[in-house]
């Protein structure tokens, strides 16, 4: 929803991406949002079933898109790997099995 502006200018300052990496398990999965779309809810459906597999070595944490999210990321939605936006377009569950499977590797191996 757009509200009419009262002002023929405003002044604005760029939000700044702050996705935290917690410490909570080797591989640490943000989603913001992501469901918008299908190709964002089936990524989360992959990932949700990865993450559940590796059990205590993926840590999946799942925000909803709002002004709340927003405020604490700086984003407004995304799928975040170890604090790096991941997963652009289309995947697959094998795709996405080998992108987490990367990450628990190691930080070199995680892009």
């Amino acid at each position: 929803m757009y509200l009419p502006l009262s002002k023929a200018e405003v002044e604005v300052e760029p939000l700044v991406e702050n996705i935290p990496v917690e410490g909570k398990a080797p591989v640490e999965v943000l989603v913001i949002g992501a469901r918008f779309c299908p190709v964002g809810a089936a990524t989360v459906l992959y990932l949700r079933k990865v993450a559940a597999e590796l059990g205590d070595k993926v840590a999946l944490v799942e925000v909803p898109a709002g002004p709340e999210a927003l405020a604490r990321y700086g984003v407004a939605d995304g799928i975040y790997l170890n604090g790096k936006p991941f997963f652009f377009g289309p995947v697959t569950e094998d795709q996405v099995r080998a992108a987490v499977e990367r990450a628990l590797a190691g930080p070199s191996q995680d892009s």
